[in-house]
């Protein structure tokens, strides 16, 4: 009966607002079709296809998250960058780490990539990759941040089951450095950015980051957060072989020596002192090429990461784990005609980890093929299919379909489904709660989109979108004490995002955002956790129009029925930042985050936190 009525209720939501959201955006069609689009500026991205596609074509869903608004809302980390991404939650762990979600998923069905690489880190098992991903990574260096939505298996293969977050790097330019310091309630950091500028045929990038991280423990928890020093350095080296052929070098690694205290409970006394120290590296070498009407390329990545937690009281390692990836990657991208771009090519992956338990490999070849084909003048359609075999688990084939109809210049519908998979990591498949014959956990999901730009001034767009997740991996603790992983999950999603942003004028930009999302544990009928039914977003910016040298960005986010530990709570938080500019070689910034002081521990709201920021650039 719970059901239906939950049922009854959201489809109810769905109507109300597919009728406002029609009104919007038919109400005024009439009137401004035929006027100049300040929207129609194509910005293009290269996640949704993993070819250079404008955002307004792309079936899927596509947000960019440019280094200008991740400095507008003051982000000293790239957990902060992505707080205002729609249907994007990284809500904090109890104890350590981060859970990552896009509508509603688990913390392992999405992919974090670094220039379209996957990054090393621990695999998925009892501890997630990303758990600790986002906050590896150095938000200074970051030029884009592109985040796709729904399942992305047929691009990806294994671990996209709910879509992809992409941090593309700054690339050399100009003869430069930056220097800069943030700081904020949680941490401070130094960062540095030396760019060569081109010297013939070379270019190169160098960057640095020192970060400190503040101690802090959460009531609930029986242990503190970690807390320390890491630094992380990346060099991006460019070599022009000639005009149609390249060769990119790119460095990476990062060292964390930090700290945490362990408590005999959460409201207990001391315990001990643990260390935790991380050393990741990895090294990737790509070479590009083009002719007439080919793109092509072939890429080798190296990661590495090792793990070590111990005591300081005794000294006794409590977990010390390696884990490495070597990645291969071939791609063409060939123009059949003016109204025909197909792409094909082939990834060979090997993924290792060694602790006390494990000593193991697994190998995995895939084969991947979409075609971008106009039909006409109004119809583009892009199907894509994946081929990938796992020496542990065998094959798996993910189909995408995608579809955008332009009406006009200014109105477009666009339609996509896609299937994702994940792999059982080897942690699953051979650690201490291994189970040698879990299956891929499986989801397929559809989206339907209208986009539509007002005049000069406003742009809307509304999404329904389902999803389903089957032979989800999670513990099975009825088999206590001999716990073991097993394909007993499934869960699904459904929900409606609504998107409007309007310029007002004399440098002031409005953006809206609501989410409606029913996400559900099918095989107990529950919500699942870190989602909320209903999430608002509403953000002003102010750009002073003449020099542009100063910035106010603020928004309000309010959460209604957010799940959190099997219990719904709503919060509402205001939160600003505010950038000055002195020309393009000085920037100071400022900020307050939860200025009412709002608190809820389930929710991982602490409180009200400031940030302040400086940086130069000569």
């Amino acid at each position: 009966m719970m059901k239906i009525k939950n049922k009854q209720f959201f489809n109810r939501k769905i109507l109300m607002t597919l009728v406002v959201g029609t009104n919007v955006i038919w109400g005024g069609t009439a009137a401004y079709a035929e006027q100049p689009q300040k929207f129609t500026l194509d910005e293009y991205v290269v996640t949704a296809t993993r070819t250079e596609l404008s955002k307004k074509e792309v079936p899927q869903s596509v947000e960019v998250i440019t280094k200008e608004d991740i400095q507008n809302i003051g982000a000293t980390n790239v957990i902060d960058a992505l707080r205002t991404a729609t249907n994007v939650e990284i809500p904090e762990a109890a104890g350590v780490g981060h859970t990552l979600g896009i509508r509603g998923s688990g913390k392992n069905d999405v992919l974090v990539l670094l220039n379209g690489r996957r990054i090393p880190g621990e695999g998925y098992g009892q501890v997630s990759t990303n758990t600790y991903v986002l906050s590896r990574l150095n938000v200074n260096n970051i030029d884009r941040i592109e985040v796709l939505r729904g399942p992305s298996g047929a691009l990806y293969g294994s671990e996209a089951s709910a879509g992809v977050i992409n941090i593309i790097t700054k690339k050399p330019e100009k003869k430069s450095m930056t220097a800069g310091v943030a700081t904020n309630s949680r941490e401070m950091s130094n960062y540095y950015h030396f760019d060569s500028g081109k010297d013939g045929k070379l270019s190169a990038a160098f960057d640095a980051n020192f970060t400190k991280v503040r101690y802090f423990k959460w009531d609930d928890a029986n242990m503190s957060k970690y807390f320390g020093p890491t630094q992380n350095y990346s060099l991006d080296v460019d070599y022009e072989m000639d005009q149609n052929n390249s060769l990119n070098l790119y460095l990476d690694y990062e060292n964390t020596n930090q700290q945490f205290k362990k408590f005999t409970s959460a409201s207990g006394p001391f315990s001990y002192l643990g260390i935790y120290n991380v050393d990741r590296k990895s090294a990737s070498l790509t070479y590009n090429g083009q002719n007439d009407n080919s793109n092509y390329m072939l890429s080798a990545t190296y990661g590495e990461l090792k793990k070590d937690v111990t005591s300081a009281m005794s000294a006794n390692s409590v977990g010390s784990s390696k884990f490495n990836f070597w990645n291969i990657e071939a791609r063409d991208t060939i123009r059949l005609d003016s109204n025909n771009r197909l792409t094909f090519g082939g990834e060979f992956r090997t993924d290792g980890r060694k602790d006390s338990s494990i000593d193991e490999s697994s190998d995995q070849y895939s084969l991947f093929i979409h075609d971008e084909l106009k039909l006409g003048e109004k119809l583009l359609l892009i199907p894509a299919v994946r081929y990938d075999h796992h020496d542990s688990f065998g094959s798996e084939t993910s189909p995408n379909i995608g579809a955008t109809y332009s009406f006009t210049e200014a109105s477009r519908f666009k339609a996509n489904y896609g299937e994702g998979y994940r792999a059982p990591s080897i942690s699953e498949l051979y650690g201490t709660y291994s189970n040698p014959n879990l299956r891929p956990e499986k989801s397929k999901g559809y989206e339907l989109s209208y986009e539509q730009e007002f005049g000069d001034d406003t742009a809307v767009k509304l999404t329904y979108l389902k999803n389903k997740k089957t032979d989800a991996i999670a513990m099975d603790y009825s088999l206590a004490p001999n716990y073991q992983y097993m394909n007993i999950e499934k869960s699904s999603s459904e929900g409606v995002e609504f998107e409007i942003k309007h310029d007002l004028g004399n440098g002031f930009t409005v953006i809206g955002n609501y989410d409606y999302l029913d996400a559900m544990n099918d095989k107990t009928n529950t919500r699942l956790n870190y989602s909320a039914r209903n999430t608002y977003t509403a953000k002003l910016m102010w750009t002073e129009p003449v020099k542009q040298e100063w910035n106010i960005t603020a928004w309000n986010k309010w959460y209604s029925d957010y799940r959190a530990d099997s219990e719904d709570h709503s919060i509402n938080t205001f939160n600003f930042v505010v950038n000055k500019r002195w020309g393009d070689k000085y920037r100071a910034y400022a900020g307050i985050d939860n200025l009412f002081d709002k608190k809820i521990t389930s929710m991982r709201y602490s409180g009200r936190l400031w940030r302040v920021g400086a940086e130069m650039t000569f």
